[in-house]
């Protein structure tokens, strides 16, 4: 097997020194690229993809090469549906992020971990699809066509899935049941927080583990972190951004996906309720920001830490008890 995928590579080179058109040259590297995948030789078909360029507005391209990305973080679609999808609970808003964090593939031992930024690399791609600023599914859509984009858009959110349970897992110290704050770890919330809107909102909500404040303690590898903060900002609203726009199937082999149809809708109101009387939480940009970078430089000044802890109080730490 090995010899023959170094003849498909070799054939694709020797095409693309006879002349071949640049479409052709494209469409060579994404057949040998799926041919390293095929037998779990990742750098392989990210080289072959690199060597004709970024194709960004390809969505074959893009979807081999996430693809390919994803696979350095032992990204396994097989596994996904014979064994994680089915434990997706959608009974309740608050039953979903727990039920993640028990996936097979929700498994990350720390920040830099290849299992995790594989994967977030592989969804940025996807995400990013005709390099759309600020990213959002409206604007693929508008740039690729809705058809083109609703495909990426459902690839992008199996893998999403995936990311939200090792993120619960990992950084909201989730035991094998999914329970936030009763890990191996010694935090009781994602963060440990400072503003004073932010405890108060925890406080007041009784969330699960993480609900006295101060007190109760975040991880520290999240604490504090603007550039970890904004990632689950990002993520989370990326996933809410594509269930509200994807008409998702709840039939054959997707379980209860169907059932997050309604899941962003809820959540923007509980956004905009909170951002009202009595309390008027100020929450800045955090509940619609989907651009990494945007988030991370704190534009406009709508990205503060407090704006970030007021977030993932409301949200992450209110969906994950």
């Amino acid at each position: 097997m090995r010899v023959n995928l170094l003849i498909i590579f070799l054939l694709s080179a020797l095409l693309s020194s006879c002349g071949a058109t640049k479409d052709e040259e494209i469409e060579s590297a994404i057949v040998s690229a799926n041919q390293f995948l095929s037998n779990k030789r990742c750098n392989e078909a990210l080289q072959v993809l690199d060597s004709v360029g970024p194709q960004m507005s390809n969505p074959d391209w893009l979807s081999t090469y996430s693809s390919a990305q994803a696979c350095t973080a032992d990204w396994n679609v097989v596994r996904f549906f014979e064994t994680d999808l089915d434990l997706l609970d959608t009974a309740s808003e608050t039953a979903i992020i727990g039920s993640l964090a028990v996936f097979s593939q929700a498994n990350m031992s720390s920040p830099t971990d290849a299992a995790y930024t594989g994967l977030r690399n592989a969804i940025t791609t996807l995400l990013s699809a005709a390099n759309v600023s600020p990213i959002s599914y409206q604007a693929r859509a508008l740039a690729l066509g809705t058809s083109v984009a609703s495909r990426l858009a459902i690839q992008t959110l199996y893998m999403q899935l995936a990311q939200l349970g090792k993120f619960a897992r990992y950084f909201g110290n989730a035991n094998a049941s999914g329970t936030k704050g009763l890990g191996t770890g010694a935090n009781e919330c994602y963060l440990t927080y400072n503003d004073a809107d932010a405890q108060a909102i925890a406080n007041s909500a009784g969330l699960g583990t993480c609900d006295t404040i101060p007190g109760d303690t975040g991880h520290p590898d999240l604490t504090g972190n603007r550039t970890r903060l904004c990632e689950g900002i990002v993520l989370f609203n990326n996933f809410l951004d594509i269930v509200s726009n994807v008409t998702l199937d709840p039939t054959g082999n997707n379980g209860n996906i169907g059932d997050l149809d309604g899941l962003s809708t809820n959540l923007a109101a509980a956004c905009a309720t909170l951002s009202g009387p009595p309390t008027n939480y100020d929450f800045g940009g955090t509940c619609t920001v989907k651009t990494q970078s945007i988030c991370e430089s704190n534009a406009g000044g709508n990205y503060t830490m407090a704006h970030l802890e007021r977030y993932y109080a409301a949200f992450w730490e209110g969906l994950h008890q």
